[in-house]
């Protein structure tokens, strides 16, 4: 068959961008010799891929080895696109290899120093404090943020008094956390490099928009987000399985209000996983901060029913545990009992006051708070939960960020 001398030049070209094609894919593949059978393999691979992780000099991963400061900022830096920074942030990273991605996370306030004011490059992440970066990562959970201590505990070993409580279980609701993580945590375990990749290939996959609350349908979940950028509005679907946030408390959807700023964080799928707004402060906002801040031992309507006067709604709900503390306090049943109805021509003034002890002691507040609730000062009340409104709307207000008060 004749050919011509262009159709000659044109298939020369053609087996040239084809060779080049395979040559740059097979470039792009790293092989690590130790990952082919680990659990981790997958999203090892896919980060190793996108050049975010490197093996050793040998060809392999070590994906069971514990994960340094220095290791888990390169990783954290180009997976999530911050920009290296020159310099020297502190005193012991000096020209460490991982100097630049170590300073984009101080700069990001990440991760910070330790209290000698080194960062310790070489020392190994442990699992609640790895839950801490992602949550920084994604500008959640701040200190001036106050939902989620009444959430209840995914692992035996992690109470919510525990300091990374938060963290933990903000990943835990994301799907952030490996498979193997099952009824215990260990949250001073050391994060191994498989356990670093697998849980940065997951923050990958979720999408961050931000804008102004539109429209709000709490009947079917749905509502349309004006974003910052871009004229189409984003409609989402809020399910019982997301987490809202409302003024930096937990928050039904029905106190959403059009106009708040809100963001939102949804997995790739479009499933929402996390929304927190910020508007005006309403009754429902308060009554929400003083729930969390008795650790939600009085849901807000039975804080409504006390402030409205209604204690034998409540009573009945608190009877148990306040009965028993009084009993523990030395007296009779006959006392214990005349208190809960509050009959106060059987005992004396001073029955008051232990049952405004025993309610302070219970709610985990002063004993003024308690004696509020009982006569039904409500200023007293309302002044309980105004003040954190009135500085987290201040915060926003004027751009504050406190930043996070853990070292590390």
């Amino acid at each position: 068959m004749f050919i011509t001398q262009k159709k000659f030049n044109l298939m020369l070209m053609l087996s040239l961008v084809i060779s080049l094609f395979f040559c740059t894919q097979v470039h792009a593949s790293v092989a690590l010799s130790d990952i082919q059978n680990h659990w981790a393999a997958k999203p090892i691979q896919n980060l190793a891929d996108q050049e975010v992780i490197n093996g050793y000099p040998d060809g392999t991963f070590k994906p069971d080895q514990a994960v340094t400061r220095a290791e888990l900022s390169k990783m954290l830096s180009k997976a999530l696109g911050y920009q290296p920074v020159t310099g020297s942030k502190y005193p012991d990273i000096g020209p460490h290899w991982a100097a630049p991605y170590m300073n984009a996370m101080a700069e990001a306030k990440v991760m910070n120093s330790f209290n000698d004011g080194n960062f310790q490059p070489e020392k190994a992440v442990n699992r609640a404090q790895l839950t801490t970066f992602i949550a920084r990562v994604l500008n959640l959970a701040k200190p001036e943020e106050k939902f989620g201590q009444d959430w209840p505990a995914s692992f035996v070993d992690v109470s919510n008094d525990h300091w990374a409580f938060r963290y933990i279980e903000l990943s835990n609701k994301f799907g952030l956390l490996p498979p193997e993580y099952q009824t215990e945590f260990h949250p001073e375990q050391a994060v191994t490099r498989g356990e670093a990749a697998w849980m940065i290939q997951a923050v990958k996959g979720l999408e961050v928009s931000k804008g102004k609350l539109s429209q709000v349908d709490a009947g079917s979940g749905l509502m349309n987000i004006q974003k910052e950028s871009g004229n189409d509005p984003l409609m989402v679907l809020v399910t019982p399985e997301t987490v809202l946030i409302r003024n930096n408390v937990n928050a039904p959807m029905e106190d959403l209000i059009k106009g708040d700023e809100v963001t939102v964080i949804s997995e790739q799928s479009g499933d929402v996983k996390f929304l927190k707004a910020f508007g005006k402060i309403t009754k429902n906002d308060l009554l929400s901060q003083i729930s969390a801040s008795i650790q939600g031992r009085l849901d807000r309507d039975q804080i409504a029913a006390i402030m409205a006067g209604d204690w034998d709604s409540v009573k009945d709900t608190l009877k148990g545990s306040l009965y028993n503390r009084l009993v523990d306090m030395g007296l009779d049943p006959a006392e214990a009992e005349s208190i809960m109805v509050q009959d106060w021509n059987y005992l004396d003034t001073l029955s008051q006051e232990r049952l405004a002890q025993v309610l302070a002691d219970y709610l985990g507040v002063s004993i003024d708070f308690g004696q509020a609730l009982l006569a039904r000062d409500m200023d007293k009340i309302k002044e309980y939960g105004k003040i954190e409104l009135a500085s987290a709307a201040l915060s926003k207000l004027l751009g504050a960020n406190p930043g996070n008060q853990n070292s590390y």
